[in-house]
């Protein structure tokens, strides 16, 4: 008769039987920290809005304050349009106090030459692709001053690229003109008051 082998575990007084090994837990696993999702900025020309009302609301900004209305005419999808905005952003014009405080903007889509072309019709715009951004400057009572295309602010060849000197000089010479001086105003105003023997009320504002 063969007797299989089995294993003898000898304990010693006061020995405690080995315990097994236990079996270690994996690492955690570290997940990446996702990037914060911002949402992507509106876009320059509002696919949705309504031309009229835009344009209407700067002609009644620039009425108030003074000052005249640039209509810029362009699309989202187009290069040019987009790169007249970023030259807009360049030093030689945002130095320049005419920018921000001297035009009230109005950006009008027109797609793929599809959209609000009845509207720039009655500002006398005819609009090419390769007009775009075209530009309407407009007074503070909604008549036109000037007109101007891509094609009179780029210097020519492939890549387009804007001169922002030309478009700097551009406002400039078409922005409202200066308040007239005040002292002429006084002196007239204090010799009437003298000869009507009344005083002189001296309001000082701005149109801001």
């Amino acid at each position: 008769m063969i007797l299989r082998a089995l294993p003898l575990v000898l304990l010693i007084a006061g020995q405690t039987p080995p315990t097994q090994a236990q079996p270690q837990a994996p690492p955690a696993v570290q997940t990446p920290a996702q990037p914060i999702q911002r949402p992507p900025p509106p876009p320059t020309y509002n696919p949705t809005g309504d031309a009229r009302d835009l344009i209407a609301k700067a002609v009644h900004g620039a009425e108030v304050d003074e000052i005249r209305v640039l209509i810029n005419w362009g699309a989202n999808d187009s290069e040019g349009s987009r790169k007249f905005t970023e030259a807009l952003r360049a030093r030689e014009i945002t130095s320049r106090s005419f920018f921000s405080d001297e035009y009230k903007v109005a950006y009008i889509d027109v797609g793929h030459l599809d959209k609000n072309m009845d509207v720039a019709a009655t500002y006398g715009m005819t609009l090419a692709t390769a007009d775009l951004p075209a530009i309407t400057i407009l007074d503070g009572k909604g008549a036109v001053i000037a007109r101007a295309s891509a094609r009179d602010f780029t210097s020519g060849g492939e890549p387009v690229v804007f001169d922002t000197k030309k478009i700097a000089d551009f406002l400039s010479a078409h922005q409202a003109p200066p308040a007239p001086d005040a002292g002429p105003l006084l002196q007239a105003a204090l010799a009437r008051a003298k000869t009507d023997d009344k005083s002189v009320f001296v309001w000082f504002s701005a149109p801001w």
